[in-house]
């Protein structure tokens, strides 16, 4: 059984108790034919996934939405403009509910951090319909009431941080956020979300790590390139422009 809720910001979120993914029953909805502002939300998950075909934990209580978008221009530089999007909807969105008391920080490309531990993640896939037109299957979990453990980057709760508060009002100040930040990619271009990740995201001169397949680069930081890639010092002195990775705050 599911039910829609139709919000303010443009959005028709199809609600349902638990499903194996929301992101495979949106990617299914899309496939037939539904509305480019459709959003599917599960209270519980059973085969939730992350980046690289991870498995990502989805009990009760926690939120787990996907949501479509526009692929960019095929043309266009600006391939990491939605997983920044989504990453500073979710940022502010937490922000907003502590009332500022909880400042997260961003890890490149597309995790949202507290005190250093993972508290949101985001996973896109591309999507070509029967017309040809592509778009984005956006999928983003944050942990409201627990977390898992074991996992490959330290993890927490938005309750372990004293933030009060339940999926549904989540969902509703997320998307909020979310059209508020995409009027003003619109409005503004691409160096204005780079600008507003700066803030939460990685500082200049931030020791990292970048684990790519079999491979570990350690250096620091340096900034994105015009195609939101990030730039990492080697520890040969060298720079690197990192587009695929797992990032490691040292």
């Amino acid at each position: 059984m599911s039910k829609v809720i139709e919000l303010d910001y443009g959005y028709k979120i199809i609600e349902y108790e638990e499903l194996a993914s929301t992101m495979i029953t949106l990617k299914e909805l899309a496939i037939a034919g539904c509305d480019i502002n459709t959003a599917v939300w599960a209270k519980k998950q059973n085969s939730g996934r992350g980046r690289h075909g991870r498995e990502w934990s989805s009990p009760k209580g926690n939120l787990y939405v996907s949501f479509l978008r526009k692929a960019e221009n095929k043309n266009s530089k600006n391939i990491f403009a939605p997983v920044f999007i989504a990453a500073l909807a979710i940022a502010n969105s937490i922000k907003e509910i502590s009332n500022n008391k909880v400042i997260p920080s961003i890890k490149w490309p597309n995790d949202i951090l507290i005190n250093k531990a993972k508290v949101a993640g985001i996973l896109i896939e591309s999507l070509t319909l029967n017309n040809s037109i592509k778009i984005l299957n956006i999928g983003i979990g944050i942990n409201i009431v627990s977390n898992p453990n074991n996992t490959l980057y330290h993890a927490t709760n938005l309750r372990d941080v004293d933030i009060q508060t339940n999926a549904d009002e989540m969902i509703r100040i997320f998307f909020k956020n979310l059209k508020i930040i995409e009027k003003l990619y619109i409005r503004e271009g691409i160096k204005e979300i780079y600008k507003m990740w700066g803030v939460l995201g990685h500082k200049i001169g931030d020791p990292i790590s970048v684990t790519i397949g079999d491979n570990k680069i350690f250096g620091i930081f340096n900034g994105l390139n015009d195609e939101g890639g990030l730039l990492i010092l080697n520890e040969a002195g060298c720079e690197q422009v990192i587009m695929a990775g797992d990032v490691f705050l040292l």
